[in-house]
């Protein structure tokens, strides 16, 4: 297992969009987690993908009393094709189990990956939709885990 995390580390100004919505104390909104701690085989694959723009688009946000995140539609990678208006973007999927999300913000004290459990029973959930953008990457957590 690898001690960190592959995510979608969002540009600034998609960072800006989706933090205008957090409503709770500890703001988050900058990155789509894809795979956690990834074993070996995982870590490798995932590997050749780091630097690759992607971009996202969201469609729903859900909330309960502790977090709030918005729902991760669909994720595709784009480059040179793209640009050159040929459309085989390539699909990019969420590797852990759970939804795909952005989480905006939570409560102080309030681990930001239980995102996972609000989304099978949220107390707010309504349609929002957005596109954002970010750069596929390795993120390694410091020596204290995070």
């Amino acid at each position: 297992m690898n001690n960190g995390y592959y995510a979608v580390v969002l540009d600034e100004k998609s960072c800006d969009a989706v933090q205008q919505n957090a409503t709770m104390d500890v703001v988050n909104g900058d990155h789509i987690t894809i795979a956690y701690k990834p074993d070996n085989k995982t870590f490798n694959k995932l590997n050749k993908f780091i630097g690759k723009k992607v971009n996202a688009q969201f469609n729903e946000f859900r909330a309960n009393e502790n977090i709030e995140a918005f729902w991760v539609k669909d994720m595709f990678l784009t480059g040179d094709e793209v640009a050159l208006g040929n459309e085989t973007a390539k699909r990019f999927k969420r590797v852990d189990p759970g939804s795909a999300h952005i989480t905006i913000s939570h409560k102080k004290g309030m681990n930001p990956g239980e995102a996972n459990t609000m989304f099978t029973n949220p107390t707010h959930k309504e349609d929002k939709f957005g596109f954002v953008e970010g750069t596929f990457n390795w993120i390694p957590f410091n020596k204290d885990g995070e």
